[in-house]
């Protein structure tokens, strides 16, 4: 009789851990102003800046060093934008991770961060990428946001058509291989990018790390 419900208080705690990223936010929300999170890409900038004309929300850009971002152009557009906004936002620059697993434990390091330090934690991250990368860097950023108690939500732009990027939802597989990469970092403090040496040794090359 023991064992079956110890079997259950153990499975009851797992399903909670793994679910945690979810619950946490919907019943003990962050209460901090919403971020636009971008993760790399020219145009995805541009879009949330033109956005950040309008509503005055923070950015986050994430990033590789590689790419140059933000431009000159694009630090000129968001210094025109804080001369006009009061109180001026912020585009807030890290220059972290090379793939959307890593980028995504980038964000909860910034998180972890702004806890540190006292700084408020946003109630919602609007995360602003192709829709190709939906729903996988959404699972995965919530899986990494939202123990802080931050929602994720999906902010979809789609590229100039001189970009080849799809615009279909991204596939299952890479969705569900993030979500558990993610579910495997918050266990391990590692995303599993060990297991392809060879792969990760190219993307952090091109990243620039």
């Amino acid at each position: 009789m023991k064992r079956p419900l110890l079997a259950g208080v153990v499975l009851s705690a797992a399903l909670l851990w793994l679910a945690w990223p979810w619950l946490r936010p919907r019943f003990w929300p962050a209460q901090g102003a919403p971020w636009l999170v971008v993760l790399d890409g020219y145009h995805r900038l541009d879009a949330a800046l033109a956005r950040q004309e309008r509503t005055g929300e923070l950015i986050l850009l994430i990033t590789c060093p590689s790419t140059g971002q933000p431009t000159t152009a694009q630090r000129l557009r968001q210094r025109l934008v804080r001369q006009r906004l009061v109180p001026p936002p912020l585009l807030v620059v890290v220059e972290q991770g090379f793939d959307t697993a890593t980028q995504a434990t980038a964000l909860a390091q910034w998180l972890q961060k702004r806890q540190r330090l006292g700084q408020s934690i946003p109630r919602q991250l609007h995360l602003v990428s192709d829709p190709h990368h939906f729903p996988r860097a959404r699972w995965a950023a919530q899986i990494a946001a939202g123990g802080y108690g931050s929602e994720v939500l999906s902010l979809p732009v789609v590229p100039p058509a001189s970009l080849s990027g799809s615009t279909t939802p991204s596939a299952d597989w890479p969705s569900w291989r993030d979500a558990l990469r993610l579910q495997l970092w918050r266990a391990t403090g590692g995303t599993g990018a060990w297991l392809a040496p060879e792969l990760t040794a190219r993307k952090r090359g091109a990243c620039g790390l």
